[in-house]
């Protein structure tokens, strides 16, 4: 009996150490909204590489424009927030908040990366404690890699939100570095 206690307890502090470690830790720089919690938060992180948009460029690597949508399937209305704007914010589409099952978004007028442009945003049900909330991060790296640009999507998640990107929908101009980044949030 002895044996399967130890074991039932050695197994049972297993299954908690990687959790507690990862409510502790943000591994791609996202807003440290935990550090205030008490409690155990999920939280879940992910990366999407854009693909590139088909048809001919007419410019090169330079300033660009980036497209940021969301499709709001939360059942509530969504609040934007935005932690980190390299460039110009160009304004929003739709209403702000983004009211249930509609398409919201923003407009950036980017550098051209030297070697890497970075936007950080969120999406949350309750602005005033996104970490206790439904609550979608996207951190959007664009970078310039011998005259071709790529863009990288990451994402986190918070409250039991479900973040997705729609890569069929989303895409980056190789020559010019124009983004386009659409994403779900539930």
């Amino acid at each position: 009996m002895t044996r399967n206690v130890k074991r039932f307890l050695a197994g049972s502090l297993l299954s908690l150490t990687p959790s507690i470690a990862f409510a502790g830790q943000i591994e791609l720089d996202f807003p440290d909204f935990l550090t205030q919690r008490s409690e155990y938060v999920s939280v879940r992180e992910g990366a999407v590489q854009l693909p590139v948009r088909k048809g001919p460029s007419v410019e090169a690597i330079g300033p660009a424009v980036e497209d940021f949508f969301v499709s709001n399937q939360a059942g509530v209305d969504l609040h934007l927030g935005i932690q980190i704007l390299t460039g110009s914010f160009n304004g929003t589409w739709n209403t702000h908040p983004v009211p249930p099952s509609t398409y919201g978004g923003f407009q950036v007028g980017a550098p051209a990366p030297a070697p890497t442009v970075v936007q950080q945003y969120y999406y949350t049900v309750d602005p005033a404690n996104p970490a206790g909330s439904k609550t979608c991060v996207w951190r959007v790296e664009v970078t310039d890699n011998a005259g071709t640009c790529t863009a990288q999507v990451f994402f986190g998640t918070y409250g039991g939100a479900l973040c997705t990107v729609d890569e069929a929908q989303s895409s980056i101009d190789p020559v010019t570095c124009q983004t386009q980044v659409v994403t779900n949030m539930q």
